[in-house]
This record gives C-alpha cells, sequence and structure tokens, in this order.
C-alpha cells in the first residue's frame, strides 16, 4: 500500500511539473511578396528531449516522410476536403550524396483546379551549437508551381529550470497562382494554423517522452523501497 502510495505522489507530481508555459505568441508580416510567420513557445522538458525529437524529425524527413503524419504533421488537415487548400503526399526520395529529399504531391484547390505530382526538392538538416543551442532548417530549394522559395527553422534554445524555448521561424514566396488565390487572409486560415499546430505537435511528442522517462524513474523508485 505504502509503495502505491508514493507511486502515486511521483506520477502526480511529475505530471504537474510536466505543464507546458500558457505564454504562446505567433505573429505574420507580409512585405514584398514574402509571408513571415513567427511562433514562441515554451516547454518544460529537458535539452536531450529536445534533442531527441528534432532528430527524430530530420530521420523522418530524410527516411520516413509518411510516419509524419503520425505526429510532427498529426490533425494538420492536410488530406481534409474542408480545406481550402488540400495536400496529398505521394512519394519521397532522399539523395545521401546531395542532401537533397525530392517530393512529390498533388494539390487539390476544392471547386477550383487540382495540381498533379508537383515536385518540390529540400534540404533538411539540423546543427547543435556549443552554448546548447540547436536549429533544424528546413530549405526548399525547388518547387514546381508551388513555390518560389521557403524557409523554417525550428531552434530549440535552454532556459533556467530544466525549461526549453522553441522558435518556429517560417518564410515563404508562393508562386504565381498561388500568390494570387493565398491572400493574407487565407494565410491565417491555410498556413499560420498549420505552423502553430505543428510545433504544438512537436511539444506533445516532447512531453510524452519526459512522461515516460519520469514514469520510468518513478517506477523504480517504488520498486527500490
Amino acid at each position: 500500500m505504502r509503495k502505491i502510495f508514493i507511486l502515486f505522489q511521483l506520477l502526480f507530481s511529475l505530471l504537474f511539473n510536466l505543464k507546458a508555459s500558457p505564454v504562446d505568441s505567433i505573429s505574420t508580416v507580409y512585405k514584398n511578396g514574402e509571408f513571415r510567420t513567427f511562433y514562441e513557445t515554451k516547454i518544460k522538458a529537458s535539452n536531450k528531449i529536445l534533442s531527441d525529437v528534432t532528430d527524430y524529425l530530420v530521420s523522418d524527413f530524410h527516411n520516413s516522410p509518411g510516419n509524419l503524419f503520425n505526429w510532427a504533421l498529426k490533425d494538420l488537415g492536410l488530406q481534409n476536403k474542408k480545406n481550402e487548400l488540400i495536400f496529398v503526399f505521394k512519394s519521397s526520395d532522399h539523395d545521401l550524396k546531395t542532401g537533397i529529399t525530392h517530393g512529390k504531391f498533388d494539390i487539390i484547390v476544392p471547386n477550383i483546379t487540382t495540381f498533379s505530382n508537383i515536385k518540390v526538392d529540400a534540404i533538411v538538416s539540423k546543427k547543435n551549437y556549443t552554448n546548447g543551442d540547436s536549429k533544424v532548417t528546413a530549405d526548399i530549394i525547388y518547387s514546381s508551381l508551388l513555390l518560389k522559395n521557403a524557409l523554417g527553422t525550428v531552434t530549440i534554445i535552454p532556459q533556467k529550470n530544466n525549461e526549453q524555448l522553441i522558435i518556429t521561424n517560417v518564410s515563404i514566396k508562393f508562386g504565381w497562382f498561388f500568390n494570387i488565390f493565398i491572400t493574407k487572409k487565407r494565410y491565417k486560415s491555410i498556413v499560420e494554423w498549420r505552423i502553430k499546430k505543428f510545433s504544438e505537435n512537436m511539444k506533445n511528442e516532447c512531453l510524452q517522452r519526459q512522461q515516460a522517462e519520469l514514469n520510468k524513474s518513478a517506477l523504480l523508485t517504488v520498486k527500490s523501497q
């Protein structure tokens, strides 16, 4: 009975301490045909957990992009026919020599048109800094029709009390058709919320992994009593 009580106490305290900071912010500016979105959030998790999750993100993008829809891209509405813009993932191939991932997908603009086999080439990489910061960069270097160029970064900055700051920065210039179709109002309903949701998915993955580690430690503590 005493062990059960200790376990309950530990799990309760761990769950309480894993609450993410409620202070999130997102903003978008439009200038010279370019949308720039900045999203910032904090999470109570170890730097190692964040590092593992960003490694997982890069690895999945290179080797198993379809798996991203199970976590990083989960519930982004990419396949939802109710959206104004529907993305249908078709294939992906990562070139180890060049570091370029070649992707192919369809874009459906409901009741207007469908663009088939859109090709996108991207370089996704991660860099760790000596001060503990890390950054994942996704650079779209070629896109047929959809984009002129796009660059996204996710930066992890360690804070005090085992807290991490996650900064997501995305810059997008659309191709001629989508530059007309995606107004500033549509950008918020098509792109901006997805950037926020992606960051929240990253945060949830970190929390789940952190909780799994803490649960494991709690069980080992109980067993040692």
